[in-house]
Protein backbone atom coordinates (compact mmCIF):
# COMPACT_ATOMS: atom_id res chain seq x y z
CA UNK A 1 0.00 0.00 0.00
CA UNK A 2 1.23 3.45 -1.18
CA UNK A 3 2.23 5.67 2.03
CA UNK A 4 0.98 9.65 2.09
CA UNK A 5 4.50 10.28 1.67
CA UNK A 6 4.83 8.36 -1.42
CA UNK A 7 1.57 9.91 -2.66
CA UNK A 8 2.60 13.14 -2.25
CA UNK A 9 5.32 12.64 -3.54
CA UNK A 10 3.67 11.51 -7.24
CA UNK A 11 1.40 14.79 -6.29
CA UNK A 12 4.63 17.04 -6.61
CA UNK A 13 6.32 15.19 -9.24
CA UNK A 14 2.96 15.52 -11.71
CA UNK A 15 1.35 18.74 -10.87
CA UNK A 16 4.55 21.36 -9.57
CA UNK A 17 6.91 19.43 -12.60
CA UNK A 18 4.58 18.30 -15.75
CA UNK A 19 1.91 19.94 -15.30
CA UNK A 20 2.69 23.35 -15.54
CA UNK A 21 4.34 23.66 -18.47
CA UNK A 22 2.26 20.84 -20.60
CA UNK A 23 -0.69 23.14 -19.50
CA UNK A 24 1.04 26.77 -20.20
CA UNK A 25 1.80 25.08 -23.57
CA UNK A 26 -1.51 23.78 -23.64
CA UNK A 27 -3.36 26.96 -22.81
CA UNK A 28 -1.53 29.45 -25.76
CA UNK A 29 -2.20 26.88 -28.22
CA UNK A 30 -5.75 26.18 -27.81
CA UNK A 31 -6.24 30.36 -27.91
CA UNK A 32 -4.18 29.81 -31.05
CA UNK A 33 -6.65 27.25 -32.34
CA UNK A 34 -9.68 29.24 -31.14
CA UNK A 35 -8.47 32.10 -33.04
CA UNK A 36 -7.85 30.33 -36.47
CA UNK A 37 -10.73 28.42 -36.69
CA UNK A 38 -13.28 32.06 -35.87
CA UNK A 39 -11.01 33.79 -38.83
CA UNK A 40 -11.31 30.57 -40.90
CA UNK A 41 -15.44 30.71 -41.02
CA UNK A 42 -17.95 28.34 -40.64
CA UNK A 43 -18.88 27.37 -43.75
CA UNK A 44 -17.86 23.47 -42.79
CA UNK A 45 -19.49 21.71 -39.69
CA UNK A 46 -16.09 20.46 -39.39
CA UNK A 47 -15.06 23.99 -38.36
CA UNK A 48 -17.66 24.38 -35.96
CA UNK A 49 -16.61 20.94 -34.21
CA UNK A 50 -13.52 21.77 -34.04
CA UNK A 51 -13.86 24.54 -32.27
CA UNK A 52 -16.10 22.99 -30.14
CA UNK A 53 -12.84 21.07 -29.33
CA UNK A 54 -10.50 23.88 -28.38
CA UNK A 55 -12.62 25.53 -26.41
CA UNK A 56 -13.45 22.11 -23.49
CA UNK A 57 -9.51 21.85 -24.00
CA UNK A 58 -9.11 25.23 -23.11
CA UNK A 59 -11.82 25.34 -19.95
CA UNK A 60 -9.99 22.17 -19.01
CA UNK A 61 -6.35 23.50 -18.57
CA UNK A 62 -7.60 26.58 -17.40
CA UNK A 63 -8.61 24.41 -14.09
CA UNK A 64 -5.65 22.89 -14.54
CA UNK A 65 -3.89 26.49 -12.98
CA UNK A 66 -5.37 26.67 -9.41
CA UNK A 67 -5.32 23.06 -9.07
CA UNK A 68 -1.61 23.43 -9.59
CA UNK A 69 -1.70 26.30 -6.75
CA UNK A 70 -3.56 23.89 -4.37
CA UNK A 71 -1.17 21.01 -4.74
CA UNK A 72 2.14 22.64 -3.88
CA UNK A 73 3.63 21.64 -0.16
CA UNK A 74 3.19 24.92 1.07
CA UNK A 75 -0.72 24.67 0.83
CA UNK A 76 -0.68 21.12 1.53
CA UNK A 77 0.67 20.50 4.57
CA UNK A 78 0.64 24.28 6.14
CA UNK A 79 -1.50 24.62 9.16
CA UNK A 80 -1.72 28.75 8.67
CA UNK A 81 -3.98 28.78 5.98
CA UNK A 82 -7.62 29.11 7.08
CA UNK A 83 -8.72 26.59 4.60
CA UNK A 84 -8.15 23.11 3.44
CA UNK A 85 -6.68 22.79 0.36
CA UNK A 86 -7.53 19.06 -0.58
CA UNK A 87 -11.40 19.90 0.18
CA UNK A 88 -10.91 22.93 -2.19
CA UNK A 89 -9.08 20.73 -5.26
CA UNK A 90 -12.07 17.64 -4.61
CA UNK A 91 -15.13 19.81 -4.80
CA UNK A 92 -14.68 22.90 -6.48
CA UNK A 93 -11.81 22.18 -8.83
CA UNK A 94 -11.55 18.42 -9.93
CA UNK A 95 -15.25 18.44 -11.10
CA UNK A 96 -15.12 20.82 -13.12
CA UNK A 97 -12.22 19.57 -15.22
CA UNK A 98 -13.16 16.23 -15.17
CA UNK A 99 -16.58 17.52 -16.41
CA UNK A 100 -14.56 19.37 -19.60
CA UNK A 101 -12.10 16.61 -20.05
CA UNK A 102 -15.47 14.63 -20.76
CA UNK A 103 -16.68 17.05 -23.32
CA UNK A 104 -12.96 16.69 -24.83
CA UNK A 105 -13.98 13.28 -25.34
CA UNK A 106 -17.24 13.85 -27.07
CA UNK A 107 -16.50 16.36 -29.06
CA UNK A 108 -13.55 13.54 -30.45
CA UNK A 109 -16.32 11.06 -30.88
CA UNK A 110 -18.52 13.04 -32.93
CA UNK A 111 -15.70 14.72 -35.02
CA UNK A 112 -14.73 11.15 -36.11
CA UNK A 113 -18.68 10.33 -36.69
CA UNK A 114 -18.69 13.23 -38.75
CA UNK A 115 -15.77 12.28 -41.05
CA UNK A 116 -16.88 8.58 -41.06
CA UNK A 117 -20.12 10.09 -42.15
CA UNK A 118 -18.06 12.30 -44.96
CA UNK A 119 -17.09 9.01 -46.54
CA UNK A 120 -20.23 6.52 -46.09
CA UNK A 121 -22.39 8.96 -47.52
CA UNK A 122 -20.60 11.33 -49.41
CA UNK A 123 -23.81 13.11 -51.38
CA UNK A 124 -25.72 13.87 -48.35
CA UNK A 125 -23.37 14.27 -45.43
CA UNK A 126 -23.21 18.35 -46.45
CA UNK A 127 -27.30 18.10 -45.90
CA UNK A 128 -27.05 16.04 -42.70
CA UNK A 129 -24.21 17.42 -41.08
CA UNK A 130 -24.41 21.63 -41.47
CA UNK A 131 -22.38 24.09 -39.31
CA UNK A 132 -25.88 25.36 -37.40
CA UNK A 133 -26.40 21.04 -36.87
CA UNK A 134 -23.32 20.79 -35.40
CA UNK A 135 -23.39 23.41 -33.50
CA UNK A 136 -26.56 22.27 -31.82
CA UNK A 137 -24.88 18.87 -31.13
CA UNK A 138 -21.40 20.27 -29.68
CA UNK A 139 -24.00 22.70 -27.24
CA UNK A 140 -25.75 19.43 -26.18
CA UNK A 141 -22.49 17.60 -25.32
CA UNK A 142 -21.70 21.03 -23.36
CA UNK A 143 -24.68 20.97 -20.89
CA UNK A 144 -25.49 17.03 -20.95
CA UNK A 145 -21.93 16.34 -19.52
CA UNK A 146 -22.07 19.77 -17.58
CA UNK A 147 -24.94 18.01 -15.29
CA UNK A 148 -22.48 15.42 -13.90
CA UNK A 149 -21.75 18.57 -11.47
CA UNK A 150 -25.28 18.56 -10.11
CA UNK A 151 -24.83 15.20 -7.61
CA UNK A 152 -21.76 16.40 -6.11
CA UNK A 153 -22.49 20.05 -5.21
CA UNK A 154 -25.83 18.50 -4.22
CA UNK A 155 -23.79 16.03 -1.66
CA UNK A 156 -21.58 18.61 -0.59
CA UNK A 157 -20.01 22.08 -0.39
CA UNK A 158 -17.56 24.32 1.12
CA UNK A 159 -17.79 25.95 4.42
CA UNK A 160 -16.48 26.73 7.73
CA UNK A 161 -16.41 23.78 9.78
CA UNK A 162 -14.12 22.62 12.79
CA UNK A 163 -10.77 20.71 12.28
CA UNK A 164 -9.95 18.18 14.99
CA UNK A 165 -7.01 18.13 13.94
CA UNK A 166 -6.37 21.52 13.60
CA UNK A 167 -8.49 22.68 16.59
CA UNK A 168 -10.21 25.21 14.73
CA UNK A 169 -12.38 26.38 12.46
CA UNK A 170 -11.65 26.14 8.39
CA UNK A 171 -13.26 26.48 5.26
CA UNK A 172 -13.84 22.77 3.99
CA UNK A 173 -15.66 20.14 2.99
CA UNK A 174 -19.25 19.89 4.43
CA UNK A 175 -21.49 17.06 3.28
CA UNK A 176 -24.83 18.06 2.93
CA UNK A 177 -26.66 15.50 3.32
CA UNK A 178 -27.27 11.73 4.44
CA UNK A 179 -27.34 10.43 0.99
CA UNK A 180 -24.14 12.00 -0.09
CA UNK A 181 -21.81 9.13 -0.76
CA UNK A 182 -25.09 7.59 -3.15
CA UNK A 183 -24.52 10.81 -5.04
CA UNK A 184 -20.88 10.60 -5.31
CA UNK A 185 -21.37 7.34 -6.75
CA UNK A 186 -23.98 9.04 -9.03
CA UNK A 187 -21.82 10.91 -10.53
CA UNK A 188 -19.37 8.59 -10.94
CA UNK A 189 -21.57 6.68 -12.84
CA UNK A 190 -22.33 9.34 -14.92
CA UNK A 191 -19.00 10.14 -15.70
CA UNK A 192 -17.54 6.60 -16.63
CA UNK A 193 -20.88 6.19 -18.59
CA UNK A 194 -19.89 9.25 -20.91
CA UNK A 195 -16.75 7.50 -20.82
CA UNK A 196 -17.57 4.38 -22.12
CA UNK A 197 -19.76 5.83 -24.58
CA UNK A 198 -16.95 7.71 -26.25
CA UNK A 199 -14.67 5.38 -26.24
CA UNK A 200 -17.39 2.47 -28.04
CA UNK A 201 -18.22 5.73 -30.45
CA UNK A 202 -14.09 6.17 -30.85
CA UNK A 203 -13.27 2.76 -31.99
CA UNK A 204 -16.63 1.89 -33.68
CA UNK A 205 -16.26 5.29 -36.41
CA UNK A 206 -12.36 5.06 -36.56
CA UNK A 207 -13.18 1.24 -37.56
CA UNK A 208 -16.00 2.07 -40.33
CA UNK A 209 -13.53 5.12 -41.13
CA UNK A 210 -10.97 2.57 -41.78
CA UNK A 211 -12.23 0.20 -44.17
CA UNK A 212 -14.26 3.22 -46.05
CA UNK A 213 -10.85 4.77 -46.64
CA UNK A 214 -9.71 1.42 -47.94
CA UNK A 215 -12.51 0.61 -50.17
CA UNK A 216 -12.94 3.98 -51.67
CA UNK A 217 -9.21 3.92 -52.14
CA UNK A 218 -9.32 0.59 -54.58
CA UNK A 219 -12.20 2.16 -56.05
CA UNK A 220 -10.63 4.77 -57.55
CA UNK A 221 -7.71 2.50 -58.79
CA UNK A 222 -9.66 0.09 -60.66
CA UNK A 223 -11.84 3.09 -62.07
CA UNK A 224 -8.14 4.90 -62.68
CA UNK A 225 -7.24 1.71 -64.49
CA UNK A 226 -10.76 0.81 -66.36
CA UNK A 227 -10.72 4.73 -67.76
CA UNK A 228 -6.89 3.86 -69.11
CA UNK A 229 -7.88 0.31 -71.01
CA UNK A 230 -10.79 2.00 -72.57
CA UNK A 231 -9.89 5.61 -73.75
CA UNK A 232 -5.78 4.39 -73.84
CA UNK A 233 -5.58 7.42 -71.59
CA UNK A 234 -6.35 8.74 -68.82
CA UNK A 235 -9.25 11.98 -69.49
CA UNK A 236 -9.36 13.94 -66.54
CA UNK A 237 -11.25 16.45 -66.62
CA UNK A 238 -12.00 19.96 -64.15
CA UNK A 239 -14.66 17.84 -62.58
CA UNK A 240 -12.59 14.91 -61.70
CA UNK A 241 -9.80 16.75 -60.38
CA UNK A 242 -12.36 18.35 -57.91
CA UNK A 243 -13.36 15.20 -57.06
CA UNK A 244 -9.69 13.94 -56.46
CA UNK A 245 -8.81 17.35 -54.86
CA UNK A 246 -11.91 16.83 -51.85
CA UNK A 247 -11.36 13.08 -52.19
CA UNK A 248 -7.51 13.57 -51.03
CA UNK A 249 -8.48 16.41 -48.24
CA UNK A 250 -10.63 14.05 -46.70
CA UNK A 251 -8.41 11.18 -46.52
CA UNK A 252 -5.61 14.02 -44.81
CA UNK A 253 -8.72 15.15 -42.26
CA UNK A 254 -9.50 11.54 -41.78
CA UNK A 255 -5.85 10.27 -40.90
CA UNK A 256 -5.67 14.04 -38.40
CA UNK A 257 -8.56 12.95 -36.55
CA UNK A 258 -7.72 8.82 -36.43
CA UNK A 259 -4.56 10.13 -34.90
CA UNK A 260 -5.89 12.28 -32.21
CA UNK A 261 -8.81 9.49 -31.31
CA UNK A 262 -5.74 7.35 -31.22
CA UNK A 263 -4.42 9.48 -28.83
CA UNK A 264 -7.49 10.13 -26.80
CA UNK A 265 -7.72 6.79 -26.15
CA UNK A 266 -4.53 6.00 -24.72
CA UNK A 267 -4.40 9.19 -22.53
CA UNK A 268 -8.42 8.78 -21.09
CA UNK A 269 -7.36 4.58 -20.69
CA UNK A 270 -6.22 5.11 -16.99
CA UNK A 271 -8.34 7.63 -15.87
CA UNK A 272 -10.88 4.97 -17.24
CA UNK A 273 -10.05 2.31 -15.12
CA UNK A 274 -9.48 4.37 -11.90
CA UNK A 275 -13.28 5.39 -12.38
CA UNK A 276 -13.99 1.47 -12.88
CA UNK A 277 -12.08 0.45 -9.70
CA UNK A 278 -13.56 3.46 -7.97
CA UNK A 279 -17.25 1.95 -8.87
CA UNK A 280 -16.54 -1.30 -7.40
CA UNK A 281 -14.55 0.04 -4.18
CA UNK A 282 -15.81 3.17 -3.01
CA UNK A 283 -12.95 3.16 -0.32
CA UNK A 284 -10.51 3.91 -3.75
CA UNK A 285 -11.22 7.81 -3.44
CA UNK A 286 -10.32 10.81 -1.99
CA UNK A 287 -11.40 10.21 1.80
CA UNK A 288 -11.51 6.83 1.72
CA UNK A 289 -9.11 4.07 2.92
CA UNK A 290 -7.17 3.51 -0.19
CA UNK A 291 -6.94 7.78 -0.06
CA UNK A 292 -2.88 7.27 -0.66
CA UNK A 293 -3.14 4.97 -3.87
CA UNK A 294 -6.07 7.11 -5.10
CA UNK A 295 -3.69 10.76 -4.81
CA UNK A 296 -0.88 8.47 -6.38
CA UNK A 297 -2.92 7.36 -9.47
CA UNK A 298 -4.86 10.62 -10.35
CA UNK A 299 -1.80 13.27 -10.70
CA UNK A 300 -0.67 10.92 -13.13
CA UNK A 301 -3.96 10.37 -15.22
CA UNK A 302 -4.14 14.64 -14.84
CA UNK A 303 -0.84 14.70 -16.59
CA UNK A 304 -1.78 11.91 -19.57
CA UNK A 305 -4.90 14.49 -20.15
CA UNK A 306 -3.14 17.71 -20.46
CA UNK A 307 -0.59 16.17 -22.91
CA UNK A 308 -4.15 15.44 -24.90
CA UNK A 309 -5.97 18.97 -24.30
CA UNK A 310 -2.43 20.15 -25.22
CA UNK A 311 -1.03 18.43 -28.49
CA UNK A 312 -3.80 19.10 -31.38
CA UNK A 313 -2.24 22.34 -32.57
CA UNK A 314 0.85 20.41 -33.71
CA UNK A 315 -1.31 17.77 -35.42
CA UNK A 316 -3.09 20.52 -36.99
CA UNK A 317 -0.60 22.09 -38.17
CA UNK A 318 1.26 19.11 -39.72
CA UNK A 319 -1.49 17.50 -41.55
CA UNK A 320 -3.73 20.26 -42.55
CA UNK A 321 -2.38 23.35 -45.34
CA UNK A 322 -4.98 25.46 -44.34
CA UNK A 323 -4.18 25.88 -41.04
CA UNK A 324 -0.86 25.71 -41.60
CA UNK A 325 -1.41 29.12 -43.76
CA UNK A 326 -3.63 30.53 -41.59
CA UNK A 327 -1.16 29.84 -38.52
CA UNK A 328 1.89 31.78 -40.53
CA UNK A 329 -0.19 34.62 -41.76
CA UNK A 330 -1.45 35.43 -38.46
CA UNK A 331 2.17 35.49 -37.22
CA UNK A 332 3.11 37.59 -40.18
CA UNK A 333 0.68 40.42 -39.54
CA UNK A 334 1.80 39.95 -35.52
CA UNK A 335 5.07 40.52 -36.51
CA UNK A 336 4.58 42.99 -38.69
CA UNK A 337 3.15 45.27 -36.32
CA UNK A 338 5.61 44.08 -33.34
CA UNK A 339 8.97 45.02 -35.59
CA UNK A 340 7.47 47.23 -38.80
CA UNK A 341 10.60 47.55 -39.99
CA UNK A 342 12.00 44.40 -40.10
CA UNK A 343 9.17 42.94 -41.29
CA UNK A 344 9.25 45.17 -44.38
CA UNK A 345 12.97 44.29 -44.70
CA UNK A 346 12.55 40.85 -44.53
CA UNK A 347 9.15 40.96 -46.85
CA UNK A 348 11.78 43.10 -49.73
CA UNK A 349 14.14 40.78 -49.00
CA UNK A 350 11.61 37.58 -49.99
CA UNK A 351 10.55 39.55 -52.99
CA UNK A 352 14.21 39.78 -54.29
CA UNK A 353 15.22 36.41 -53.64
CA UNK A 354 11.83 35.09 -55.47
CA UNK A 355 12.56 38.04 -58.45
CA UNK A 356 15.76 36.35 -59.38
CA UNK A 357 16.00 34.42 -62.25
CA UNK A 358 16.41 30.59 -61.78
CA UNK A 359 19.53 28.78 -63.81
CA UNK A 360 18.26 26.60 -66.63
Amino acid sequence: MATEYDADIVMYVAMMGLCPTIALFGIVSNIINIIIFIKTGFSESITVSLLGLAISDLLALVFVVPFIAFSNPIMLHSDDHPFNSIDVIFLAITFPYSAFTRITCLITAFVTIERCLCFVLPLRVKTLLTPRRSAIVICAIFAITLCTLIPPHLAAKLDWRHDTRRNKTIYGLVFKRKDSAQLMEIRTIMTLSIQLFSFFALVVSNIALAITVKRQAKWRASSGAAGIQQNGQLQQNSVENAADSTMSRNRRLARMIQLLSFIQFVTFLPSTLFYLVALGLPEFSMYGKYRNEYKSCWPSATVLQCLNSSLNIIFYYRMNTRFRNRMAKMFKKGATRIFPANANTMDNTVETISQRPRPR
